[in-house]
């Protein structure tokens, strides 16, 4: 099954931009935020009321972008289960957050989470594109913008 649409929206980096996508359950949510200063991806958990975000991972600090003149394309997708969304940036992975495993990946996951969330972070690994595409010929090459910014060992997720 081909993986769930939460959000679309192309953003100029170091523009401010908040972009969200709630599981169609209700239970979770992501938002991906440019500050002017740097991007962050969070995770929401509606059943614990008295925390804004469960976690949070850094994806890009704006001055180090080389080509934060370009627009970018911003995808945010679910699992089929809608048990983990990943942020894409020019279909490239940069965040996955795994609501079942409570851990989020990155390939240099930063900040540490709270001690007191009972989450974990890992390095984003190509394994993990089998949560968003179980068949996936995964020969594909990534193009686009601020691919000088978190590389990943993945390739590319698509949500078409």
């Amino acid at each position: 099954m081909k993986p769930f649409l939460g959000a679309e929206s192309t953003i100029r980096v170091g523009v401010d931009t908040i972009i969200e996508a709630t599981a169609p359950d209700g239970q979770r949510g992501v938002v991906f935020e440019d500050d002017g200063n740097t991007g962050y991806f969070y995770a929401r958990d509606f059943s614990q009321p008295d925390l804004l975000f469960i976690d949070a991972l850094h994806v890009y600090d704006v001055a180090a972008v080389s080509d934060s003149d370009r627009p970018s394309v911003v995808k945010i997708i679910w699992t089929c289960d809608f048990m983990a969304a990943a942020l894409l940036i020019n279909q490239r992975p940069h965040v996955i957050f795994h609501f079942g495993e409570r851990c989020g990946y990155a390939e240099k996951p930063f900040p540490e989470p709270d001690s007191n969330s009972g989450w974990t972070h890992g390095i984003i690994h190509s394994s993990l594109r089998e949560l968003f595409h179980p068949t996936e010929d995964k020969t594909e090459n990534n193009k686009g913008g601020i691919n000088s910014v978190t590389a990943s060992p993945l390739h590319r997720f698509t949500s078409t």
